[in-house]
């Protein structure tokens, strides 16, 4: 068969290249085309459009790209028009992939999505979008196949595919030496888009100034390498898993690399920093305490969030100086809730459930 597969962002195209490694394992022949990263062409998709030109953040950012967004949409519809996929999912990043889905769905194409919008978060009224314009939904959390059953929507709990990434890493016996990587050692997790990492750098510079005796070491991504090249801090690329391994605690950027750093069992602290306009209005709209996925998921603060002015040197130094006490309560509380977590999200095989599904639905729709 024929698949499209469109991933807005970093974490959606590791996803999407263990999803595409199990779908050609079903289905050997298969052609598939994305919009996706790097993971994703060496799974075996031809990759249209990369990731990073949809990284688009915030209400201002929407506001100022609103006819570069109209292009990609157009093109979009013109790339699945000549390619006549089977079917077409979707990874995540909802904003996008369900104004995506319906114009696939006009079309008349059969429509998957993975990992489900966050609407238990914000914005219920995507719950009617998805309804309408998704045939199957596959979700990530236990609570959420409850969630949109209730409306009527085909949907299957698969676990979380960040199990299947972590549980399969190898660690570099030779990363430590080769990175010249030093202990006490902080890995600083900027995020994967352009604006997070802008808003970032500035504070872990200053951070590293403010503790001479410890090692902060940047995960970075080549894509963004200018970026962190503007700032005094030792970046490592590509390599955030290493990195993990090797850390006595992270300081992570809010989003799916904060359930990384738990699963991997490092004391984090988790920030974030957006433009003023959005965060106001998310205030209003966001129908949960926490941003973070582990705090979320626990429903309980068990990692500390440092949002907006509270994202600063002064704020973070606190939280950092009970962490790196291997004896302290704060971390040992965290690692404990990490033992919580992993219970929840439970055993790997996300993605090869989840493809076995999508294979097995693409071809009832095909016959109908």
């Amino acid at each position: 068969m024929k698949y499209f597969i469109l991933a807005g962002e970093k974490s959606g195209d590791l996803h999407g290249s263990k999803l595409i490694k199990e779908l050609l394992l079903l289905d050997p022949t298969a052609s598939i085309q994305a919009w996706g990263g790097d993971d994703m062409q060496d799974a075996g998709a031809e990759v249209l459009i990369h990731h990073k030109e949809l990284a688009i953040m915030g209400l201002l950012g929407v506001l100022q790209n609103i006819q570069r967004l109209k292009g990609l949409f157009q093109k979009f519809k013109n790339q699945i028009q000549a390619f006549q996929p089977d079917t077409i999912i979707f990874i995540d990043y909802g904003g996008f992939n369900l104004k995506a889905a319906r114009i696939a769905k006009l079309q008349g194409f059969h429509t998957q999505f993975y990992i489900a919008p966050k609407v238990w978060a914000w914005n219920k009224g995507r719950v009617d979008v998805i309804k309408k314009w998704i045939d199957q939904l596959y979700v990530i959390f236990p609570f959420e196949k409850t969630l949109f059953e209730e409306h009527g929507i085909s949907t299957h709990y698969v676990g979380n595919p960040l199990k299947d990434s972590i549980d399969g890493f190898q660690p570099n016996p030779q990363f430590v030496e080769h990175n010249s990587i030093q202990q006490p050692c902080i890995s600083l997790l900027a995020g994967s888009r352009k604006q997070e990492i802008y808003a970032a750098l500035p504070v872990f510079q200053d951070l590293k100034l403010q503790f001479p005796n410890l090692h902060f070491y940047v995960a970075g991504l080549k894509e963004w390498k200018s970026i962190y090249e503007a700032y005094d801090l030792d970046i490592i690329y590509d390599d955030t898993y290493n990195l993990l391994q090797v850390s006595q605690v992270a300081i992570v950027t809010s989003g799916t690399a904060t359930l990384e750093t738990a699963l991997f069992k490092i004391p984090q602290i988790v920030v974030y920093k957006t433009d003023w306009l959005f965060y106001s209005l998310a205030k209003l709209l966001i129908k949960i305490k926490f941003i973070s996925l582990v705090n979320i998921i626990l429903g309980k603060e068990a990692v500390p969030e440092m949002i907006q002015s509270k994202f600063s040197v002064s704020y973070i130094s606190i939280k950092l100086k009970q962490l790196m006490d291997t004896n302290s309560s704060s971390r040992q509380i965290q690692l404990k809730a990490y033992d919580e977590l992993s219970h929840i999200i439970g055993p790997a095989g996300a993605s090869k459930k989840t493809a076995k599904m999508m294979y097995n639905y693409a071809l009832a729709f095909q016959a109908k």
